[in-house]
C-alpha cells in the first residue's frame, strides 16, 4: 500500500496475436486497456477500481451460420474493491482483498446487471528487506472468482465457432479459484536512479462450474485419441501462466511497466476460452499525494496598530537529522554576511536568530559528525521567519595504521589490499609504515612483498578507532629440489605415483610441499599449468586419462596446502608428448613426468 491519501493513477495496455488459436486457420489479433486507480484511505484499508475496453478481431473463413463479427469491442466494463491488512511483523503482512466486476451491456447503455462478477480471498506478503536486508520481496495471494459474465451475451443456439470467439473477446469464463504467487527484487541500492524493480509471477486457476455441454465431444467417453473419428480428450479443468517483467521509477515518481504472460496450460475447451500462447503487457503510472491540496500553512503574524513599521525581523527553527528525524543539539546556525549572528540549538533541536535587517539570507549550519548545510531564506519586516532543517550524518569511519618488516624486523614496502564494505590498495612506505580511513565494517587485509610468504588477517573496522595492524612476513624456506627458471618451475627430481593411479608417493609430497612454498613467495604468478605425461605403455586414452587424474591430484595437493585453486589450471596429455623414444624402461621412466609451466 501507499502513503495514506495518496492516489495512483495509470494507464496499462496488453497486447496478443496468434494463428490457429481459437478456430483451425484463423488469425486472432486483442488489444486491451483500461484506466486504474487506487488510493490508500487509511493505513489498512486501499479502494482500487479500473476501468477496461478491448478489441479482438478474428479473421477466418466463416460458414454461413457464423453470427459474430470480425471485430469485437468493449467499453466501459468497470472494476472496484478495496483490500484490508494486517501486519504480522516487521517484514510479513496478511491481507484480504474483495472485488466487484461490472460488464458493459452488448446492446445497453449502462452495465448489464445479471453479469456482476465478485471475487474474494486472502493476501499475504513477506519483505525479506527488513528480516535479513535482502533485495527480494514474496507475494501470495488466493481467491474465489463468481463469474457471471456468461449472462453477458445469450450463446445458445450458435455455431461452436461464433461461441468460442465471442466468449475470448468479451472475457466470458466460469467460476473458479484462483492462486497466484510471486517474487520482485527492488534494485533501488544498485539503481538509485532509476529504481528497477524485476518480478516474476506464477497464476493457477481451477475451473468450479459444470462443463458446457456444447463442448462434451471432447470429454469422455465422447472423446477418444486413438479413435479417428472422435476428438481428443482435452477436458482438463486447471489454467497455469507464468508472467516476467519489470517496473520502474523512471522520472518523479513516473513508474513504467512491462511484462508478458506465458501460457503453461490452457483449461478443457469444456471449461472456458483458451489461454493466449503470449500477451504482452504495457504501462505507466503516476503516485498524487493529496496531502498537497489540504494541507494546512499556519502564518504567525504581528500587528502592532501604533508605532512606525518595523525593519527587522529574525528566524526561527529546528535542526533535525535526515536519517530519523532525531532533534540535533549543540548545532551553530550562521547568518553569512551579517555579524553578530550566531545561535546554537537547543536540547530539541530549535533556535532562534536576534533581530536582524530584513532580506535575503544565507544560514550556514554546522554540527559535529553531520554534513554542513546551506538553507536560503528571506527575513521578512517586523515577523518572525520560520525554518526546518535536515542535516545528512556524516558516515562513520575507521582508522587503521601499522607497519611492514620481515622476519629480520627490516622494514619492507608491501602492498596491502583491503577488502570488505570498500575495496583499497595501499603501499607501505620505505620504513614499512602504512595508514588509511575506511568505512566501517568487517575486512580482510592480504599483505605482500615479492620473495616472500604473503599474509591474510581478518578485522572489524569500528567507527571512531585507530586500529594497529602490525605484519612480520617471513622469507620462503630454500627447497633444493624446486627452482623458478624463467616461465617453469622446475622440480629437481621426478613427480612419481603409485602405478598407474593418481595416488601420490610420499616423496612427492615432499617435492609439492615446495612447489607451493614457492607459489606462496612469487604472488606474481597468476596462473599455473600443470602438465603430466605418460609412456607409450598405455592405449592413448587410457594415458589421456591417467594422466589428467593425475595432473589433477597435484592440484588438489596444493589447493589443499592453501594454494588459490584458480592459480592453476590442469591437463593431462597422455604419452603425446614425449621427451625421448619409449625404447628402454629409462627412457619410458623418462617420459612419464610432470611439468609446471607459468603463464
Amino acid at each position: 500500500m501507499g502513503p495514506v491519501n495518496q492516489l495512483r493513477l495509470g494507464l496499462h495496455g496488453e497486447y496478443f496475436g496468434a494463428n490457429d488459436f481459437l478456430i483451425a486457420g484463423d488469425a486472432n489479433q486483442r488489444l486491451a486497456g483500461g484506466l486504474t486507480v487506487g488510493y490508500t484511505l487509511r493505513r489498512d484499508i486501499e479502494l482500487f477500481g479500473a476501468l477496461l475496453n478491448s478489441s479482438n478481431r478474428n479473421q477466418r473463413n466463416r460458414d454461413p451460420d457464423d453470427r459474430d463479427p470480425e471485430l469485437i469491442k468493449t467499453f466501459g466494463d468497470l472494476i472496484v474493491g478495496a483490500k484490508w491488512i494486517l501486519p504480522l511483523s516487521s517484514a510479513a503482512t496478511f491481507g484480504v482483498e474483495l472485488g466487484l466486476k461490472f460488464l458493459s451491456g452488448i446492446s445497453e447503455l449502462a452495465v448489464s446487471p445479471s453479469s456482476t462478477s465478485w471475487w474474494l480471498g486472502p493476501l499475504f506478503t513477506y519483505d525479506f528487506r527488513r528480516a535479513r536486508d535482502i533485495p527480494l520481496r514474496f507475494h501470495a495471494g488466493a481467491s474465489f472468482y463468481a463469474d457471471n459474465s456468461s449472462n453477458l451475451h445469450a450463446l445458445s443456439g450458435v455455431t461452436r465457432a461464433t461461441k468460442e470467439v465471442a466468449m475470448f473477446a468479451y472475457g466470458i469464463s466460469p467460476n473458479r479459484l484462483r492462486l497466484a504467487l510471486a517474487l520482485d527484487a527492488p534494485l533501488e541500492k544498485f539503481f538509485p536512479r532509476v529504481p528497477v524493480v524485476p518480478f516474476v509471477e506464477y497464476h493457477a486457476a481451477y475451473v468450479t462450474a459444470d462443463a458446457d455441454r456444447d463442448f462434451q465431444d471432447f470429454m469422455p467417453p465422447n472423446c477418444d485419441p486413438t479413435d479417428i473419428t472422435k476428438k481428443a480428450c482435452v477436458d482438463n479443468r486447471d489454467i497455469q501462466f507464468l508472467t516476467l517483467g519489470a517496473r520502474a521509477a523512471v522520472y518523479r515518481g513516473i513508474t513504467t511497466t512491462l511484462g508478458v504472460d506465458i501460457r503453461i496450460r490452457s483449461p478443457g475447451f469444456p471449461y472456458g476460452p483458451p489461454t493466449p500462447p503470449f500477451n504482452v503487457m504495457f504501462g505507466v503510472s503516476y503516485p498524487w499525494d493529496l496531502n498537497g491540496l489540504t494541507r494546512t500553512v499556519v502564518v504567525t503574524r504581528t500587528v502592532e496598530p501604533d508605532g512606525p513599521w518595523k525593519t527587522d525581523g529574525n528566524i526561527t527553527g529546528v535542526v533535525r537529522s535526515a536519517k530519523g528525524g532525531r532533534p540535533i543539539a549543540g548545532a551553530i546556525v550562521a547568518v553569512l554576511g551579517r555579524p553578530r549572528a550566531r545561535a546554537a540549538t537547543d536540547a530539541d533541536g530549535g533556535f532562534a536568530t536576534a533581530n536582524l535587517r530584513a532580506g535575503p539570507v544565507d544560514l550556514q549550519i554546522t554540527a559535529a559528525d553531520f554534513e554542513p548545510t546551506t538553507v536560503n531564506t528571506t527575513i521578512t519586516p517586523g515577523q518572525s521567519v520560520n525554518v526546518a532543517v535536515q542535516m545528512v550524518p556524516v558516515p562513520p569511519v575507521a582508522k587503521v595504521h601499522g607497519q611492514v618488516k620481515d622476519q629480520r624486523g627490516t622494514a619492507v614496502q608491501a602492498s596491502l589490499k583491503f577488502v570488505g564494505p570498500t575495496t583499497l590498495e595501499i603501499r607501505s612506505d620505505a620504513t614499512g609504515a602504512y595508514a588509511s580511513a575506511l568505512p566501517v565494517g568487517s575486512y580482510q587485509v592480504h599483505a605482500e612483498v615479492p620473495g616472500l610468504i604473503p599474509q591474510d588477517f581478518p578485522f572489524e573496522a569500528l567507527g571512531g578507532e585507530d586500529k594497529a595492524l602490525d605484519f612480520v612476513l617471513r622469507a620462503v624456506p630454500d627447497d633444493p629440489n624446486v627452482a623458478l627458471n624463467g616461465q617453469n618451475i622446475i622440480v629437481k627430481k621426478p613427480i612419481r605415483f603409485v602405478n598407474t593411479t593418481a595416488k601420490l608417493t610420499p616423496a612427492t609430497e615432499q617435492l609439492l610441499n615446495g612447489v607451493g612454498q614457492m607459489l606462496a613467495a612469487h604472488a606474481e604468478i597468476k596462473r599455473l599449468r600443470i602438465v603430466a605425461h605418460w609412456d607409450s605403455s598405455l592405449p592413448k586414452p587410457k594415458a589421456v586419462a591417467v594422466t589428467q587424474a593425475q595432473a589433477e591430484a597435484v592440484r588438489d595437493y596444493l589447493v589443499a596446502r592453501g594454494v588459490a585453486g584458480d592459480r592453476l589450471i590442469t591437463l593431462g596429455h597422455g604419452s603425446a608428448k614425449p621427451l625421448v623414444p619409449n625404447l628402454t624402461p629409462a627412457n619410458r621412466s623418462r617420459n612419464r613426468r610432470v611439468e609446471f609451466q607459468i603463464e
